[in-house]
């Protein structure tokens, strides 16, 4: 799932509604389904974190309670603000983050800064004493060894608006806030806003994207962005 998909009730539901056993937050959830609005719309106004209407979709589908709603390609554009397009090339392109180095051209250096008169030069004042420093940022604060899904990254950051097209904006926002060094030392120059397959193994680049999360959407990442151990 990626939060883009759309459900309604089905008339199984309908047939045992009155039957059906469910916890208030639950039932909220169940009740927003109404084959117009998005996964990921239906949670933010159930107030339902996306991570935990993922879990509670999969029960209502299993027990046959909501079913998928298929759209027209019309639909599909109408929702996301995409102009016409050829059947057959609805897939989304990847965002590019960061051109590879070699690619880029070089710069040339900086002018060196000009040299002061011996008479003119100051004393290097004394480094701060090491209560003053600033703290430095905790790691992030997951089990080593443990790879981020950069798709569930996505799918969880598009989630936390309402609006497909602004999800993905929010998606470059935060990715272009990621230093591309590590970005390309795991050879991520881009990034696909559906099934992107992508793995980051990295400590250093999983927490750059992490705070990245945090500064732009002012949220944190859920345990579900790893894959299992």
């Amino acid at each position: 799932m990626t939060g883009t998909e759309i459900y309604k009730r089905t008339p199984a539901y309908e047939r045992h509604v009155r039957e059906i056993r469910l916890h208030a937050p639950e039932w909220k959830l169940l009740l927003a389904f109404d084959g117009q609005r998005t996964l990921a719309e239906v949670a933010l106004s159930a107030e339902t974190p996306f991570a935990e209407a993922l879990p509670l979709t999969r029960k209502f589908l299993d027990q046959s309670w909501i079913e998928e709603q298929p759209i027209t390609l019309d639909q599909y554009l109408k929702r996301t603000g995409a102009r016409d397009i050829p059947t057959g090339a609805a897939v989304l392109p990847a965002t590019v983050l960061h051109q590879p180095e070699k690619e880029k051209p070089a710069q040339p250096p900086p002018p060196a800064p000009p040299t002061a008169a011996p008479s003119a030069q100051r004393s290097a004042p004394p480094p701060l004493p090491a209560s003053s420093a600033a703290p430095e940022k905790p790691a992030l604060a997951k089990p080593s060894g443990r790879a981020m899904r950069l798709s569930a990254v996505v799918d969880f950051i598009t989630s936390l608006v309402g609006n497909i097209s602004v999800g993905q904006l929010l998606v470059y926002r935060v990715f272009l806030r990621v230093p591309p060094e590590l970005l390309l030392a795991e050879d991520v120059a881009s990034v696909y806003l559906v099934n992107d397959t992508s793995l980051i193994q990295g400590e250093k680049l999983q927490k750059a994207i992490a705070d990245a999360v945090n500064a732009v959407a002012k949220r944190s990442l859920p345990d579900s962005v790893f894959a299992p151990a």
